[in-house]
């Protein structure tokens, strides 16, 4: 697949080419001229004299426009002195990257992948934020000067093409996916650390006996105290799904009374729409692999791989036949390919046909 760059050379040169043939097609016409005939006709119908005169000298002097033009159209294509050939741009779409935002407990916005700065101080909360690449780390806090009513939350949001890291206050590491946002205490206060996600991440709890680490995903509430767990949980998915690598998880939805209790290696689906849980073995390293950068597609139907996709490669995807939506695909892909390599693989692996136009993906089969 070529990119914007190729695209454009092999534009430049087809668009010479052809103007070279011009050229040369106009040179082939003057020497197919038959002079002679020609000038039989016109001297016939004219007097010899003045007309005749005028005549060779009109001719003369069409001549040398002839070969200005057609010099013109050669040097043109040879040279190209300051020449726009029209080429048509191509939209290059490229894997995501370390972005995210962070928005302050004082409303104030950080655009953490154009920071400049590694280190931003929070001096309110008592703790200090540090960024290294694509890490975010709390460190330094002082709680003994923060009181409960002095309690500041931060969000971090990861755009759609996104991904970043996070380490809050206890030790506890957090890596987002694409299209998600955590909200956070600066310093967690009192008996629990509580969080709350939109979206999809891979948790490593730092253990805490004493203050147990909650995460709420809109219907779905977890505790635990010291475990390794994801939890993909986006609004426009039916399902949120939880998986446990290590620890324990206690799953509930809230005033709905469902309740279940995961150990390691199993993946509870909690069905929004009624609150209950379907729990099943998974194999864990899968489900997280798109932290170490591999998408991991089992059994999956082509629209939860195209909703993944279009997070990651910030995309718009449409679907032509609602048939197309629940072909299987299986298999492995690298996060940071090309684009149109990752929608050529799927294409040789089942029968649909995607339609690329800028950053819309027309699937169709």
């Amino acid at each position: 697949m070529m990119n914007a760059k190729e695209q454009i050379e092999k534009n430049t040169t087809e668009y010479d080419e052809a103007r070279l043939e011009e050229a040369l097609d106009i040179l082939m016409q003057m020497r197919a001229v038959d002079k002679t005939k020609g000038y039989r006709r016109i001297m016939a119908s004219v007097n010899r004299g003045t007309c005749r005169r005028r005549f060779i000298l009109w001719s003369r002097y069409a001549a040398i426009v002839v070969v200005i033009v057609v010099v013109g159209v050669i040097w043109g294509v040879r040279g190209r002195v300051d020449r726009v050939v029209p080429v048509m741009q191509v939209q290059e779409i490229v894997p995501g990257g370390m972005k995210a935002r962070l928005i302050l407990a004082t409303g104030e916005n950080v655009v953490l992948d154009t920071l400049t700065l590694e280190t931003a101080s929070i001096w309110e909360a008592g703790a200090t934020i540090r960024k290294n690449g694509g890490v975010l780390t709390y460190e330094n806090a002082r709680k003994e000067e923060v009181r409960p009513m002095e309690v500041m939350y931060n969000t971090l949001e990861v755009p759609r093409g996104g991904e970043y890291d996070l380490v809050l206050e206890d030790g506890t590491r957090v890596w987002l996916n694409a299209d998600s946002r955590l909200k956070y205490p600066v310093v967690f206060p009192g008996s629990e650390r509580r969080v709350m996600l939109e979206g999809e991440a891979y948790f490593e709890v730092a253990r805490d006996t004493n203050r147990p680490f909650l995460v709420e995903t809109g219907v779905q509430s977890l505790r635990v105290l010291g475990t390794a767990f994801n939890v993909c949980a986006y609004p426009d998915e039916p399902d949120i799904y939880t998986t446990l690598v290590h620890g324990s998880v206690a799953l509930s939805t809230g005033g709905q009374g469902h309740e279940c209790v995961l150990v390691p290696g199993e993946q509870a689906v909690c069905h929004v729409h009624n609150g209950s849980f379907t729990v099943g073995k998974v194999d864990v390293s899968q489900v997280a692999a798109w932290k170490k950068g591999l998408f991991v597609f089992e059994n999956q139907n082509l629209e939860q791989i195209m909703l993944k996709l279009a997070r990651w490669y910030n995309v718009t995807v449409f679907f032509r036949n609602e048939a197309a939506k629940t072909i299987e695909f299986r298999g492995n892909l690298p996060k940071y390919s090309n684009f149109r390599s990752v929608l050529q693989v799927i294409e040789k692996s089942s029968y649909v046909k995607f339609d690329v136009k800028g950053k819309t993906v027309t699937v169709s089969i």
